[in-house]
């Protein structure tokens, strides 16, 4: 196999992870970037250059010592880029592989965030409404946003935004801006897509690109904090979308590459495309750990004509994944409060970017831990969390110490303890009146290792509700449900026609016809719609097959399991013992069964 020499133009953060992937590939790779740039760190050779990613002088000396030129970052001289192309377009030994991945007409359009998002609406896809501004006076402004209806109003530049007239004309005088209308977002998320094809071709997407799993990003002061994959409380049916979206967004552009694509989840569970990067991001940090390539990995492999991304090669590997950013504070040093902090949490993945001194607000490093829950991730990267809280909190005064730091954090973590586990098991009726025949399969939940919820939704008496529940049941963490109803009994089977989580029906024993009617209502579903059901008013039974498939995922339930069927066996031998000594005359049956000795 043939290794292209790879000139990546700006050796940050990202092209430090982007080194770090092509060092396990064997790929060599060249940086422009300062002389003690992140990603120059680990892999010297003599091909980096020192100089500035803008400077045309500097972008030719690195292609004159490359096969293929990339980005870490999309603020380069995209003219030069043009004049390389026309110069030489293809790399040697090629006529048909360009030597710029992803194309410069792409990262051209891209870096004017006005023409990015015409480029979209061009091709049909949905981002927030947006217009150019062509008066610089606050009434000008003011008479756009109220002919469009769009105040409130987003006031941008080429990278940041303003929601305030006059102060944003201040800072941003004498530069291109253009006005966005305000998204009612209920979430951000982002998707890391593939593009693996050179040409751009709308109606060829599933073809030219893969996707990462769609993630939630969590941003404060403009910066990205958090991100969680699979997204809370978001249907896999919107994950989907969403990855979809993003991957007919990147189709449009030439070139190929790892494009990060953040995108708006609105309230009406609508999709919005916000802003394109050309090139890896920050919100798929992710992917070192919980995918099966990273998405540094991946980059390297679409942008060179002799590698391949085998399908499945994106998906995650792990049940879930959050990643938390390190960024600077008051002291130099105060970063690696958080680092060394990580050292507790069992499973977390550090990784520092070799910036030297922190300040306030820059990015040090992130955090990644990986599970079999989100419940329990968000348990455990809790109080690296609030410790980066504590940090922020201080970053404006450099008089703060690190023990201030730790003082603060302590107070945050007495104000704001661990959040409990979230439910792993729901446990509906349709009426309160069904929690006699519930009580003893709950009493039993009560001893096992399993955060529950108990709730009333009734098919008949709130329909609408029942549905929601049904629809929300996956993205919200639950792994069974159990459903106890009488009569028609149509509880279990509608619950179970809105999800994809395991659904066992209770049959609850009514007035009239001893529960046969509610047994046979659950019992006989249509094809396609299965229920589990158990006896009528053997609400233990339900409890103990919903353990039983929550325990395939989890450990502590498979083992508390084992060691009730253990108490069940050693009561049934001691009974026999028992009657063999007694015998049968004498014999009385024990009130009480054994205390269950597992903890």
């Amino acid at each position: 196999m043939e290794s292209h020499t790879i000139g990546v133009l700006g050796g940050g953060q990202l092209g430090r992870m982007l080194v770090d992937a092509a060092n396990k590939l064997n790929i060599k790779v060249a940086i422009l970037d300062s002389e003690k740039a992140p990603a120059k760190q680990n892999n010297l050779n003599d091909n980096h250059v020192t100089g500035s990613f803008a400077n045309a002088a500097d972008v030719r000396e690195l292609a004159a010592k490359a096969d293929i030129l990339t980005y870490e970052i999309e603020h380069v001289d995209t003219k030069v880029l043009e004049e390389l192309e026309g110069e030489s377009p293809f790399i040697t030994h090629s006529q048909s592989w360009h030597r710029i991945q992803p194309s410069w007409q792409t990262v051209r359009t891209i870096q004017d965030k006005y023409a990015q998002k015409q480029h979209l609406a061009k091709h049909g896809i949905p981002t927030p409404d947006s217009r150019g501004v062509g008066t610089s006076s606050p009434q000008g402004l003011k008479e756009i946003a109220q002919e469009l209806g769009w105040l409130p109003i987003m006031l941008k530049a080429r990278t940041q935004a303003y929601d305030d007239i006059e102060p944003a004309l201040q800072t941003l005088s004498d530069r291109p801006l253009y006005a966005e209308r305000w998204a009612p977002f209920r979430k951000e998320l982002a998707v890391m897509v593939v593009k693996t094809k050179q040409e751009a071709s709308l109606d060829n997407f599933e073809q030219s690109t893969l996707a990462f799993p769609t993630t939630e990003t969590v941003h404060e002061d403009s910066i990205c904090k958090l991100t969680y994959t699979p997204p809370r409380e978001v249907s896999a049916k919107i994950q989907r979308q969403a990855q979809d979206l993003a991957r007919r967004a990147v189709s449009t552009f030439l070139g190929t590459g790892v494009f990060g694509v953040e995108l708006f989840l609105l309230e009406d569970n609508s999709l919005l495309v916000n802003e394109i990067a050309p090139r890896p991001h920050n919100s798929g940090h992710y992917t070192i750990e919980a995918c099966g390539i990273s998405q540094y990995e991946a980059h390297l492999r679409a942008i060179s004509p002799d590698r391949k991304i085998l399908a499945g090669a994106t998906d995650l590997v792990v049940n879930a994944a959050v990643m938390l950013n390190i960024l600077g504070g008051p002291q130099p040093d105060s970063h690696m409060l958080v680092a060394r902090a990580t050292e507790d949490i069992p499973g977390a993945r550090v990784h520092l970017y070799g910036k030297g001194e922190g300040r306030p607000g820059r990015k040090m490093g992130h955090i990644t831990v990986v599970g079999k829950s989100m419940s329990e991730l968000e348990q455990k990267i809790h109080p690296l969390i609030v410790l980066v809280d504590a940090v922020r909190a201080h970053r404006a005064s450099s008089k703060t110490s690190n023990d201030d730091i730790k003082s603060t954090w302590s107070e945050l973590l007495a104000r704001n303890p661990v959040p409990p586990q979230k439910p792993l098991l729901a446990v509906v009726m349709g009426s309160d009146t069904d929690l006699a025949t519930l009580r003893p399969g709950l009493e039993l939940l009560d001893k096992m290792p399993i955060p529950y919820l108990v709730t009333i939704t009734s098919a008949h008496r709130t329909p609408q509700h029942m549905l929601n529940f049904g629809k929300a049941a996956a993205s919200r963490g639950f792994k069974a449900i159990v459903a106890a109803a009488g009569g028609a009994a149509h509880l279990p089977g509608m619950m179970a026609s809105e999800t994809t989580v395991p659904v066992i029906g209770c049959p609850v024993k009514a007035s009239s016809m001893d529960g046969l009617d509610s047994l046979f209502a659950i019992v006989q579903m249509p094809r396609g719609i299965p229920v589990a059901t158990v006896g009528i008013a053997n609400s233990t039974n339900a409890i103990l097959l919903a353990a039983r498939i929550i325990g395939t995922s989890e450990p502590a339930v498979q083992e508390w399991l084992a060691a009730h069927l253990q108490q069940m066996d050693d009561e049934n031998m001691a009974k026999a013992a028992r009657l063999e000594e007694q015998g049968w005359q004498d014999y009385k049956k024990l009130d009480q069964p054994m205390p269950l000795s597992f903890k």
